[in-house]
């Protein structure tokens, strides 16, 4: 099957009436086409850049623009300059595919509409329905096109029926209501003459001035009539219902895609059939309420007030808010997807990393713009689940195989500034957008995941305050108390279970000969680093505890084999042994072991198995002391420390084997088996050591540092540094001044 067209939309606010009938139109132009369609909506359009509407503006960063190939960008109706800035930006590498809706200010291409038509026809009908001449038009911002096309309209009609029309019969407004005020104040006051009737270019204009007339006892329409356009006012939302003329924003949307896809495949298509409503009357005019509409209007008020009780009655926020985990929340919202009218899919998308950083620590640590690599579908065709794909795809369902084409609304789900995920609605075969009550149904969702996020937050608080009592302070594993309370839990279960217990007793070696020799400091260092030795051996399956001092240990319980205790302790060896080799430290680190791992026998106590473990730990400690103990130990621990107290000098082995009468070969053994490095190796380290000390600390050039290091050659120098360090001195040195 041929690959379907898809065209991106960008809109705001697709609850309102104007927007819904772009959106209509676009959406049954793209069906009459096979012209699949993801249409980004922000549901709250604050002209300020708000921590609120930053977040809802991020809903834009979502669309892959790749993927797309046309994008439908109703321009004007954003109210934020920051948005509309954010998006051009985002638009430009695709400029060629862009289409602006009703707004020429765009660096793009514009598809406008012919909005003097509309305007010559309202005109008109005051003048051949009503009989009046003395008119005057209030139009939007001067210079704005379709303030202009309004305001021509007006002018092309009184030129039509012969009546005069000079330049103060047309008034530039502002769309709202401080113009339309100031306009019914002159008109009582006197200061500009009582017209018979003024034709506003937008509803909103039309009802602050009947609001202000009214008030000051001037009727409409018996005194002054008063016309509207868009038709966007329904129900109670005027004094006084507006005569206004249906502005054909369903034709709109449905010929910029044609302009759209034209321009894509050179192909004209027929536009679907569009509104056959042009002007609504209401009791501003003569003519009084259109009773046909006004029978609709409230067909269409008591559906939405059907569905606004049914959410008020179903105690969605409180029941979301009662919901300890995520996966009920989702659940309970599936039970809610009733209240979206018409909505024939719904799917909810969250970052993978939706909670935010998850630091107890560092609360401001989240998502507040952009998206992760990776988002989680928790809903899809009514159903839980937790599926992770790519955010390029922005939908899973947008690459399922489907017979005919279709629409996909997305809207931002966030907490304020914290950015949750998408939430997308799929309407089938009717055209539409979701209603009034969505925003209220989504805020009910953002808030159930916000205290979901909340809960899980308060848990990891207290789970800390309850593990800050059991853990060390210093290596973040269990402490004494801890590594009790875990001994007799699986000394218990594996009695229970008949299991094999394990208990694996580590201690750093020399602790107190490094606090003397190079400072508490370096001490605890080592400590740290066997923590984290033993720590790397474990699996889930066991508990690690710093019992006391340089004392660890691994407890568990399970269907270990055999030699588990020794692969455990070899795993350990394996970790020190890999840091001596790179540390760059004047000492190693090491460690001895006692470890017990078997099935319980009914006479065993937790109290006999750990005097066993720990008489078997002594042991190997004496047993390494002697080991250190070798020939010449003290005489190489003396030698190492001059080496790294003076790393310039020549350190030649053929010398060093010399003044202590011993073979090179026996030599080189020696040390090895002393320190766990060859000497050559040491060398290396102990000046390279000191080189990071002078690039971290002075000025110096890197031949000058090579120099003082030791080095004939700085390449050589730089040569090795590189080799042991993985990076260049520059780069160290850069790296080093940053932090």
């Amino acid at each position: 099957m041929e690959k379907r067209l898809l065209f991106g939309v960008i809109i705001a606010e697709c609850e309102h009436i104007i927007q819904k009938r772009i959106v209509k139109g676009i959406m049954a132009q793209a069906k009459a086409l096979d012209i699949d369609l993801c249409v980004f909506a922000c549901t709250s359009n604050d002209t300020n850049a708000t921590p609120c509407q930053r977040s809802e503006m991020n809903l834009f960063r979502y669309m892959n623009l790749n993927l797309m190939d046309g994008i439908l960008y109703a321009r004007a109706t954003l109210h934020s300059d920051y948005g509309k800035q954010l998006i051009d930006e985002m638009l430009m590498p695709h400029k060629k595919k862009v289409l602006v809706l009703d707004d020429d200010t765009s660096p793009f291409a514009s598809h406008l509409l012919d909005d003097s038509i509309g305007m010559a026809e309202l005109t008109s009908h005051c003048i051949e329905t009503h009989g009046l001449t003395d008119l005057i038009c209030l139009t939007g911002y001067e210079g704005h096109h379709s303030a202009e096309l309004r305001a021509q309209g007006f002018r092309n009609a009184m030129e039509a029926h012969g009546l005069a029309c000079p330049p103060e019969r047309v008034i530039y407004g502002d769309y709202w209501s401080d113009t339309a005020r100031a306009l019914g104040m002159e008109i009582v006051n006197g200061t500009r003459p009582m017209p018979q009737g003024v034709i506003c270019a937008n509803d909103s204009m039309a009802k602050f001035l009947c609001e202000t007339l009214l008030e000051h006892g001037i009727a409409v329409p018996e005194q002054v009539t008063v016309m509207g356009y868009d038709a966007a006012l329904i129900g109670d939302q005027s004094i006084l219902s507006i005569t206004s003329y249906v502005r054909k924003n369903f034709t709109l949307g449905a010929s910029a895609v044609l302009q759209l896809y034209h321009r894509l495949t050179g192909f004209h298509a027929q536009m679907v059939e569009a509104e056959k409503i042009t002007l609504i009357t209401g009791r501003s005019c003569a003519c009084g309420d259109d009773e046909g509409y006004l029978r609709h209007a409230l067909r269409t008020k008591g559906k939405a007030e059907e569905y606004d009780m049914m959410f008020r009655f179903s105690n969605m926020t409180t029941n979301l808010t009662c919901k300890e985990s995520l996966d009920d929340c989702m659940a309970e919202i599936l039970r809610y997807i009733f209240l979206i009218r018409g909505c024939k899919n719904y799917f909810l998308c969250l970052n993978e990393d939706w909670e935010g950083g998850g630091s107890v620590e560092t609360q401001d640590d989240y998502r507040r713009e952009g998206f992760p690599e990776y988002m989680i579908l928790k809903l899809a065709y009514y159903q839980t689940l937790s599926k992770p794909f790519a955010t390029s795809k922005m939908l899973p369902a947008l690459h399922e195989a489907r017979d005919q084409a279709t629409a996909f609304i997305f809207t931002a789900l966030h907490h304020n500034d914290r950015f949750f995920g998408i939430s997308v609605m799929e309407y089938g075969d009717a055209p539409d957008s979701y209603d009034p009550l969505y925003l209220s149904w989504k805020t009910a969702v953002d808030v159930g995941l916000e205290y979901v996020r909340m809960q899980n937050y308060l848990k990891r608080f207290n789970n800390r305050i309850y593990l800050s009592s059991i853990r060390d302070s210093l290596t973040g594993l269990y402490n004494a108390e801890g590594h009790e309370k875990f001994a007799a839990e699986c000394f218990a279960a594996a009695k229970r279970e008949q299991r094999r217990f394990l208990l694996l007793l580590v201690q750093c070696d020399g602790v107190r000969q490094l606090n003397e020799s190079y400072g508490h400091s370096e001490g605890d260092s080592a400590i740290t680093v066997v923590a984290n030795a033993v720590n790397n051996c474990c699996s889930t399956n066991e508990r690690c505890a710093r019992v006391q001092d340089g004392l660890f240990s691994v407890i568990g319980y399970r269907d270990y084999a055999i030699e588990a205790s020794g692969q455990l302790m070899q795993s350990v060896i394996d970790y020190l042994e890999q840091y001596n080799q790179t540390s760059l430290k004047p000492y190693k680190i090491s460690a001895s072991f006692g470890a017990f791992c078997d099935y319980l026998k009914p006479e065993d106590t937790l109290e006999s198995i750990t005097r066993q473990v720990e008489a078997q730990l002594q042991e190997n400690k004496n047993k390494a002391e002697v080991e250190h103990a070798v020939p010449y130990y003290r005489r190489f621990v003396d030698l190492r420390e001059r080496i790294y107290s003076n790393p310039n000098e020549d350190w030649n082995i053929d010398a060093m084997c010399q003044s202590m009468i011993l073979s090179r070969g026996y030599f080189q053994k020696l040390y090895s088996r002393c320190f766990g490095i060859s000497f050559t190796q040491d060398v290396i380290n102990s000046r390279i050591s000191f080189s990071k000390r002078l690039l971290a600390s002075t000025d110096l050039s890197i031949a000058a540092i090579s120099e003082r290091c030791g080095y004939a050659n700085y390449v050589h120098f730089m040569h090795q540094f590189k080799k042991v360090l993985g990076i260049t001195p520059t780069d160290y040195r850069k790296k080093a001044q940053q932090e």
